[in-house]
């Protein structure tokens, strides 16, 4: 089966890069683990780099490699949680977020219930339709959860310690002097309409990252002592813009925090043409034969069942992905001036779903590196060298 690699040397230097540019722009940075299923090791590596918090997408996300973790500590749910799952938001997390009047109660009441203090934060929609309250009608939201939020400010309960917005995800909306505009209003009545200041301005999507590097960190205006934060995972994971598909901006980020290798199993040379009959093929649809005539194939163990194929990018040159089945990926290798052999490992470079589709499967095999040096995998400590910079808390949420 194929095997993913992190490299905890690539993940160093992202981070490092981050951390430079939350100084330069004044952000606090969440970084989001969503594509890496919030790996035990990524999770451990951060902590171990002084990163306090970071952003799970799904309430159970946590759960995926093991048992319930014993503390609450620094986990922030991003997505919006279920009303009826509150409970277990204020149980499993210090923040999570809410766009309507009945979540909040509903996650206020847990709160009480269990003698906690939780923040969450309003999503807001700005434009790009996915999560979070219309705009027009986020200030009575707020004024509405105001009492709520102040007695919580003193003790148990829920409080709303900020706003939260997203861009890019579903139609790819870009941050633009327009709706930066609309947020830097709503953030400026925020704190008159809970009755207490805010404390963040929340952006999510790796889609703000270099809207920020080209106006040279220049962002919405935000109250006094409002912090505002960057909750993404691309610049630490990815190291791409891949809305805009194009290098991120402000330093030279590493590409190979993750690899993926799987082995050939067969090399074949066959003559390929359409079949004489045909119906949907085990993906459900119409196939195609591509190139056609004798053609050198190598069949590898690595289908749809364990990652994006179709994220997949070959790291060698004179060969590419021709199709791929549920548990195989076949290789067109026509021209390869040196043909793999049954045994043999080829590694590729996986796009963001990629990395989220394989690391959803605890079976498949993740093998902690430093640059190319493998180390146990899940084992919870990673030697890498420790911090010589001072985080201070506006640098790391």
């Amino acid at each position: 089966m194929p095997e993913l690699e992190i490299n905890m040397d690539a993940l160093a230097h992202n981070l490092r890069l981050v951390r430079r540019q939350g100084h330069a722009w004044r952000f606090s940075f969440l970084p989001v683990l969503k594509m890496a299923a919030s790996h035990p090791a990524i999770v451990a590596f951060l902590r171990a780099q002084g990163c306090r918090s970071y952003g799970i997408a799904d309430m159970t996300e946590h759960l995926l490699y093991g048992t319930e973790p014993p503390s609450r500590e620094g986990r922030v749910l991003i997505n919006l949680p279920p009303p009826d799952r509150a409970d277990d938001a204020v149980r499993w997390f210090e923040r999570s977020a809410f766009s309507s009047e009945g979540t909040f109660r509903a996650l206020d009441h847990a709160a009480r219930a269990a003698g906690l203090h939780h923040d969450t934060q309003l999503m807001v929609d700005i434009g790009d339709m996915r999560e979070g309250i219309p705009l027009a009608d986020a200030r009575a939201l707020l004024r509405a959860v105001g009492a709520a939020s102040r007695r919580a400010a003193r003790g148990p309960g829920a409080h709303v310690a900020g706003i939260g917005v997203n861009l890019g995800c579903l139609y790819g909306t870009c941050p633009d002097d327009e709706n930066m505009a609309l947020l830097e209003g709503l953030a400026a009545q925020a704190g008159p309409l809970l009755g207490h200041a805010l404390q963040r301005v929340s952006l999510g999507g790796s889609i703000f990252w270099n809207w920020f590097a080209r106006r040279e960190g220049r962002g919405p205006r935000l109250p006094r002592d409002c912090v505002m934060e960057f909750r993404m995972g691309d610049p630490l994971l990815l190291g791409r813009d891949m809305y805009r598909n194009e290098p991120l901006l402000g330093g030279n980020f590493r590409q190979d925090v993750f690899s993926l290798s799987a082995t050939v199993l067969e090399v074949t040379e066959r003559d390929i043409h359409p079949p004489r009959q045909s119906v949907h093929n085990g993906r459900g649809r119409s196939a195609r034969c591509p190139e056609l005539g004798k053609r050198l194939r190598a069949l590898v163990d690595c289908g749809s069942l364990h990652t994006d194929v179709q994220g997949l990018v070959l790291s060698r040159p004179d060969c590419w992905i021709a199709d791929f089945s549920g548990n195989y990926a076949i290789l067109d290798m026509t021209g390869s001036p040196r043909p793999p052999v049954p045994g043999e490992r080829i590694r590729f470079f996986p796009s963001y779903w990629a990395v989220a589709r394989t690391c959803r499967l605890p079976h498949l095999p993740k093998t902690i590196v430093h640059d190319s040096r493998p180390g146990p995998a899940g084992s919870g400590a990673c030697s890498v060298a420790p911090r010589t910079d001072a985080a201070s808390p506006s640098e790391v949420s």
